[in-house]
């Protein structure tokens, strides 16, 4: 977590309206971001299903954040499913697998940023 503050306090402080060491005081040793990922760590193994919900959640938080989106092509949409799906039928490589898996779900992201 604290390395996406690399480079970035001076910045950070003026958007919040806070001192870059209150900045540095919220990464320190409070920093709510290994608290969760202390608390998440447990839900995913026992129910991965919920752990899905939470990361979904996540990442449609973080694609509001992100301005001016080009609008997502359906056509790309299709492929990155119907690759990932033969991934899967296929039996590939956990890496290949996993690669095609993400590339689709981060279209679906696209399209579940349009729905918020």
């Amino acid at each position: 977590m604290t390395q996406a503050f690399d480079g970035l306090v001076i910045e950070v402080s003026i958007e919040l309206g806070i001192t870059d060491k209150r900045v540095y005081e919220l990464l320190g040793k409070d920093n709510p971001y290994p608290k969760l990922w202390r608390l998440l760590t447990p839900v995913g193994r026992i129910d991965y299903e919920r752990l899905l919900l939470v990361q979904a959640d996540f990442n449609a938080r973080v694609a509001r954040l992100v301005p001016h989106q080009p609008a997502p092509c359906t056509s790309r949409l299709h492929k990155e499913l119907t690759e990932a799906m033969q991934a899967v039928l296929d039996k590939s490589p956990k890496a290949e697998r996993k690669c095609q898996i993400l590339e689709a779900i981060a279209e679906l992201q696209k399209q579940l940023a349009i729905c918020d």
